[in-house]
């Protein structure tokens, strides 16, 4: 039986994470996937970004992945789990404005492939998944907030080949038929990174 369960925690407060896997185990016995989507998004030109904003977007997108480091003992007690860490296309591609971000997301796809060299040994896989412009609540606020229009937003960040945004269930499918992908980059982007 596949079950599923969400927590919502600060990944800044490691005390506020070993509880939440203490109460995930206390509920479900045991974790298979772990999956780290904490993500904070600062637009900003270099001579833009505070003194501020550097650390805080470094601490949740990359550090607070970091404390998986949680789980892993965990999953070597099963011989087994996987982690699944949310990176972007934006790690991939140079945008204007994007520096705090696309630095963030770099370091977590390399992250992702350091943690599945160190973990592939206990049968722990590790991939990142880079999702380009998918279409929701988040992604059209963000737009407004940087006043862009929705259409200039669609046609400068929309999958470039098929002429559309992604959307969340185009991410979301996780299959135990992936257990060969380890150490993975898994670009999901409509095409946008090809050149």
């Amino acid at each position: 039986m596949l079950c599923s369960w969400c927590c919502q925690l600060g990944v800044q407060d490691e005390e506020t994470i070993k509880t939440a896997i203490e109460v995930t185990l206390n509920k479900w016995k045991t974790i298979n996937i772990f999956i780290n989507t904490a993500t904070v998004f600062t637009l900003g030109y270099v001579e833009e970004v505070s003194s501020d904003d550097w650390p805080n977007i470094m601490n949740v997108n990359v550090r607070g992945y970091l404390m998986s480091k949680h789980i892993i003992p965990i999953f070597k007690k099963q011989n087994s789990g996987s982690i699944i860490n949310l990176a972007s296309a934006a790690g991939l591609v140079a945008h204007a404005s994007f520096l705090p971000y696309a630095t963030s997301k770099g370091a977590i796809i390399q992250m992702t492939r350091n943690l599945a060299l160190d973990l592939g040994p206990f049968n722990i896989r590790v991939n990142s998944i880079n999702p380009g412009a998918i279409e929701t609540p988040t992604l059209y606020r963000t737009a407004a907030e940087t006043c862009v229009t929705k259409a200039q937003f669609d046609e400068n960040h929309g999958g470039k080949r098929i002429k559309r945004l992604g959307h969340p269930q185009e991410i979301a499918n996780i299959s135990d038929r992936s257990s060969f992908t380890v150490g993975a980059n898994v670009v999901i982007d409509g095409g946008y990174t090809i050149v």
